[in-house]
């Protein structure tokens, strides 16, 4: 790691590089760009649906 970067910075900079990553590896395992969307929508679904229940519970924890 280099001194003066954060951890956040690399974070971001892996998701930035995590879209194209998918559909590389989408595509070389056969999949269609359809099916890689509908799997990208499902998960996004899932992770901003346990993002939201975290932060009921840690608002309602906090409050």
């Amino acid at each position: 790691m280099k001194p003066n970067v954060s951890v956040g910075e690399y974070v971001l900079d892996a998701g930035k590089l995590a879209p194209p990553a998918a559909v590389t590896t989408a595509a070389t395992a056969g999949y269609s760009l359809q099916d890689w969307v509908a799997i990208v929508t499902i998960l996004y679904t899932v992770l901003m649906t346990l993002h939201l229940i975290y932060k009921f519970f840690k608002e309602r924890n906090d409050g």
